[in-house]
């Protein structure tokens, strides 16, 4: 994340003389504005959770020398924040007798969510598209496995439900629940060995009855502050 401020707001500062919550980070300018400029990881940046959101946060504070524990002038403090919202919606689909397809899903900011089909239960040969048409017999085992890519390590992915739809619809009146409030549904579903980033499960694939060959899922996910126990994700299933 990155903050502007225009050099014309603060009189008498010097850039040598802004830092951010890490002391060893500095703040760089052009000719107009101080500039601050941080990975959500790195440079003390605090990580908050609130209700609906990821809240990232630090501040640009003015010294007067670098080992000075005191100070009689003005002190400048700019506190900032980037917000990321912490549900999204994350789909693929299958077809039977036709082609797997992958979707990738990317949220706001730096998080990326993907969603990508396996050959097996190891989880280590990707279905790319130059492998289709891939053919999916009714019953025969799927492989998902649902990922944040961030370098993050503070937060926890968690799957909060999973829904089938005929259509390339979330919302379709026609639907199967597979995970349900974080609880498996269906009764083929198996979840394999995850982390906080990764969701892996595998489920047998079926058919919607009448004209359709095409099964689209739609998985709610959530990203939680890790080792939080108040979170939606530390709640586990809610039945």
């Amino acid at each position: 994340m990155s903050v502007f401020v225009d050099k014309s707001s603060i009189h008498e500062v010097d850039e040598n003389n802004l830092r951010l919550n890490d002391p060893s980070c500095k703040v760089t300018s052009n000719k107009s504005h101080f500039i601050a400029s941080v990975s959500l990881n790195s440079c003390g940046t605090e990580l908050e959770e609130m209700e609906n959101s990821l809240v990232f946060k630090n501040e640009i504070t003015s010294f007067d020398a670098p080992h000075n524990v005191i100070t009689r002038g003005n002190v400048l403090e700019i506190p900032f924040s980037c917000s990321f919202p912490k549900t999204f919606l994350t789909s693929g689909s299958f077809t039977v007798h036709k082609t797997v397809d992958t979707f990738t899903s990317s949220g706001s900011g730096r998080f990326t969510y993907v969603f990508e089909f396996y050959n097996s239960s190891a989880f280590t040969e990707l279905i790319k598209p130059s492998t289709y048409p891939v053919n999916a017999e009714q019953g025969e085992m799927l492989y998902v496995s649902i990922q944040v890519r961030s370098s993050l390590n503070t937060t926890q992915l968690f799957v909060e439900s999973c829904r089938a739809t005929p259509h390339d619809d979330p919302d379709d009146p026609i639907y199967y629940d597979i995970i349900k409030n974080g609880c498996k549904i269906d009764e083929t579903l198996v979840v394999y060995p995850s982390n906080q980033t990764v969701y892996r499960f595998g489920m047998k694939a079926f058919n919607f009855i009448g004209e359709y060959n095409q099964v689209y899922i739609n998985c709610v996910v959530i990203l939680c502050l890790a080792g939080n126990p108040n979170t939606r994700c530390a709640q586990g299933c809610i039945n």
